[in-house]
């Protein structure tokens, strides 16, 4: 899982850091952890997904200037 990071930095993918397998298991509805998950197909969550992506650029460029 140390690669992802990495990985979606070079090819300007947002991620988000979650404090438990747990929690990523349960926000994709699957009764085990998880370590970790994507969105392949938006679907009807377009809005939705550029709202979340937007929040995670603004938390970065937060975090990098302090």
């Amino acid at each position: 899982m140390a690669h992802l990071p990495l990985i979606c930095d070079e090819r300007k993918i947002p991620y988000v850091f979650v404090p438990s397998k747990e929690k990523i298991g349960s926000a994709v509805a699957i009764d085990v952890p998880s370590a970790s998950a994507c969105i392949v197909e938006v679907g009807e969550a377009s809005s939705l997904i550029k709202e979340i992506t937007k929040r995670i650029e603004q938390q970065t460029k937060k975090g990098t200037s302090e």
